[in-house]
């Protein structure tokens, strides 16, 4: 953790930097601006979005060659193409010609290939421009010479990631000492299912904040989370990465009854316990022994972002008989508890916007707080400042 040596650059108040870059007993939150400004906004698309590991999908939402998923990072069209190979790429989702996006939501290309729905350019799999009808008197025009930008990419337990820097350090490398708490889940052998979405009026950072800690528990969900993962029995661990992760122990030490199969070979602790993770910049998920409910954020400014709520299952699921059985029942379980987020965070999204807020402090059950809020600055200060 570093220290602030001189100006920043964020227009917040130096000491209130520095403050949250103490321990976590000294320390005090983020300066609201942080949550309202849109300058900062600006700068983080730039300093976090355009530099850092961001999730795209789930290999399982691509299972075949010629599928596609395709979305909108913080402005930036990019689809996640199943190549002809078995590869997995990310590649830009814009046309080369006259910028249309060239494909939306999901789906599977046919023939092999993407065609541009506005002048009918066509891609193969890998992004190379195959055909540009009309184009034949056209001068020092070379169509073997036109692909789509392919972005470096990474899979790591069934996710598909991306990063728009050629320089950054590898996820996989950076994330390793997650790898005991997730690994065991098992993901990358599962299967997505969409639970639903909702755009929230406020900025992304509350809605990651909000799930990334247990004290609001008592006051937030009395009778549903905390009745049996009581918040003063959550574990938090130290990390050395852009990640956090903590446990939420079920009250008895017993098994959590779970909607589907639990996941073969748990270590007996997970089986009583909901294990709670993020990948920074906005990746989260929680996961009791069968059932990982996946956190996705599509940004879009300083004050919306859209939320969907995805769960994974086991392989096979989807074809079952009995899967929107289970699915109603596991949502009127879950759907609840999201209800009494979302209710908190809206308050603390028109909060922010106070011209007579100041920073709280922490409590030590904010522990993962403090740590995303770390990782922000070390990406948001210049370096000269960190």
């Amino acid at each position: 953790m570093s220290t602030l040596t001189q100006l920043n650059d964020l227009g917040m108040p130096d000491e209130q930097i520095a403050a949250v870059r103490l321990p976590l007993e000294q320390a005090s939150v983020l300066p609201p601006q942080a949550y309202s400004d849109p300058a900062i906004f600006k700068l983080e698309r730039e300093r976090i979005f355009a530099r850092s590991w961001m999730p795209v999908c789930h290999v399982s939402q691509i299972p075949e060659p010629g599928n596609y998923f395709a979305r909108n990072l913080v402005g930036e069209p990019v689809m996640a193409m199943h190549g002809r190979d078995g590869v997995i790429r990310v590649m830009s989702n814009v046309c080369r010609h006259r910028n249309t996006t060239l494909a939306s939501g999901s789906g599977s290309c046919k023939g092999n290939r993407l065609s541009c729905p506005y002048h009918g350019w066509t891609y193969g799999l890998d992004g190379k421009l195959l055909a540009a009808p009309f184009m034949d008197q056209v001068e020092n025009f070379e169509r073997r010479d036109i692909q789509l930008p392919v972005f470096r990419s990474e899979i790591w337990h069934g996710f598909v990631f991306v990063n728009f820097d050629e320089q950054a350090p590898s996820l996989t490398a950076q994330i390793e000492g997650l790898e005991p708490d997730v690994a065991p889940y098992r993901f990358e052998d599962m299967e997505v299912v969409e639970l639903r979405r909702r755009v929230m009026p406020w900025n992304w950072k509350i809605s990651l904040e909000n799930f990334s800690e247990a004290y609001h528990q008592p006051w937030v969900h009395p009778d549903t989370a905390d009745h049996e993962f009581p918040a003063a029995m959550a574990e938090y661990a130290d990390v050395s990465g852009p990640y956090g992760v903590f446990h939420l122990n079920q009250k008895n030490s017993l098994a959590v009854p779970t909607f589907f199969t639990p996941v073969q070979g748990l270590p007996q602790k997970l089986l009583s316990t909901v294990t709670v993770f993020n990948v920074y910049p906005y990746l989260h998920a929680l996961t009791d022994a069968s059932t990982p409910l996946w956190l996705d954020f599509n940004i879009k400014s300083e004050v919306e972002h859209e939320l969907i709520w995805n769960v994974l299952l086991p392989k096979g699921t989807l074809k079952s008989d009995t899967l929107e059985t289970e699915l109603a029942k596991f949502r009127a379980f879950i759907e609840p508890i999201l209800g009494e987020d979302i209710s908190v965070c809206t308050g603390v999204g028109e909060a922010v916007h106070s011209r007579f807020v100041t920073p709280g402090r922490y409590s030590h059950m904010e522990k993962t707080v403090h740590q995303f809020h770390n990782w922000w600055l070390d990406q948001m200060l210049p370096p000269a400042s960190r």
